[in-house]
């Protein structure tokens, strides 16, 4: 039955916000230039990749961060900045939303708390 596999969206939030935590990085902006590079394709025509590079080369020493999501999203987010961005290889990019900031704020807090 199709319905066999169906989860609920609280429990698909609560494995992102865990997988946010668990993978949670800093990132140089050598790092995230390679992101960019690498990414390319999901960038051509996104009116999100201009802000993205911008903030790379207005803040080269801002606090950026790097997760990994199961189902393969990358999320790279400017704590200076507020601004994350969400991208899944091989098909699109779009700016983080506000929970999705809010997992990764509570994750940099989980981490500097050590």
């Amino acid at each position: 039955m199709p319905f066999d596999k169906f989860v609920d969206i609280q429990t698909i939030t609560e494995a992102r916000r865990k997988a946010i935590q668990q993978s949670l990085r800093s990132i140089s902006v050598d790092e995230l230039n390679k992101i960019a590079k690498d990414h390319e394709e999901e960038f051509l025509g996104d009116p999100w990749r201009e802000k993205f590079l911008r903030l790379i080369a207005e803040r080269p020493d801002g606090s950026f961060y790097h997760a990994v999501l199961p189902e393969g999203f990358v999320i790279v987010y400017c704590r200076d900045e507020d601004f994350g961005l969400w991208i899944l290889p091989g098909s699109g990019m779009g700016p983080l939303p506000e929970h999705a900031k809010r997992h990764v704020k509570e994750a940099i807090a989980i981490s500097h708390s050590y």
